[in-house]
């Protein structure tokens, strides 16, 4: 059978797919706990751990600023499902963030460049960098700051859409 004659998968198949998978590397990480929004929120004093502000409950989904549970090291780079390993944030903080995490360590400066090195069209650039720089770079892009500035984007996009 040819590639071309293969069914695309509809939306809900692939979404399936990606939470078997997700809910496979749980597994895999470790210790998985059952935990609610409400547990962790009360815990973290209704602060969003990203952007530093208030997270207010009366906010549902999919408004930018109903109340999200993110993990502090990600499912993806192999994070447990546990209470030490989350955090309250908004929903949309927590979608700018994704799955990436800020770089503290030279270790994890110089990984980033190394990838980035492999890419023709990024290597003298990457090969110009510090690991000072990526490292700070990383860190100003994670700043509260910036999360509270797409915050506010996101709202302003999600009001003016009328959704």
């Amino acid at each position: 059978m040819a590639n071309e004659d293969l069914p695309v998968p509809r939306r809900s198949e692939a979404k399936r797919a990606q939470d078997r998978r997700r809910r496979r590397r749980m597994r895999n990480n470790g210790a998985v706990e059952r935990f609610t929004v409400e547990e962790i929120g009360e815990r973290d004093g209704w602060i969003c751990g990203l952007c530093q502000d208030p997270v207010d409950r009366a906010y549902q989904h999919p408004d930018p600023r109903a109340q999200s549970v993110d993990h502090i090291r990600t499912i993806a780079d192999g994070g447990s499902d546990t209470r030490d390993n989350v955090r309250l944030t908004h929903w949309g903080c927590n979608h700018e963030r994704n799955n990436s995490t800020p770089l503290s360590t030279v270790e994890d400066a110089e990984s980033q460049r190394a990838v980035l090195q492999r890419i023709p069209t990024l290597r003298a650039y990457a090969e110009s960098l510090t690991p000072e720089v990526v490292i700070r770079r990383s860190q100003a892009f994670h700043s509260p700051d910036r999360y509270r500035a797409k915050l506010a984007y996101r709202v302003e996009r999600y009001e003016r859409e009328g959704r």
